[in-house]
């Protein structure tokens, strides 16, 4: 009789056009041990959603080229497959948490304040 596999936590989807916010954030998630799905603005992230499945957490950036982080909230809570996916907008703008989006994290922000909010939405 073989053994199930262990369940792997669904990824984490992060959405955010500066390759530096990209790559650190893929690094200290990977050494927490997740799993991290990168997009460079809002289209390429709603193109990696029909084959990444469904991500238990979505850290969004707000300004970007191409697509921005309100039309990528607004087709994704569009989507009744992608409708209740935790958004958290990372943003160093002084705006409030949009309409769609469950939080919001301030550019530079603190490694503990990722990791909780992290934890909270994909365990």
């Amino acid at each position: 009789m073989t053994q199930p596999l262990p369940s792997t936590p669904a990824p984490i989807l992060v959405v955010d056009d500066d390759p530096d916010i990209r790559e650190a954030l893929r690094d200290i998630l990977d050494d927490a041990g997740y799993t991290v799905v990168l997009a460079f603005h809002g289209q390429m992230a709603l193109e990696l959603l029909g084959t990444m499945g469904q991500p238990c957490l979505v850290l969004l950036d707000w300004m970007m080229p191409v697509m921005d982080g309100a039309q990528f909230l607004q087709l994704l809570r569009e989507n009744p497959l992608y409708d209740t996916v935790k958004v958290i907008l990372c943003t160093a703008s002084g705006r409030d948490v949009p309409p769609g989006a469950q939080g919001l994290l301030h550019k530079p922000f603190e490694l503990e304040q990722l990791l909780a909010i992290v934890a909270d939405s994909c365990g």
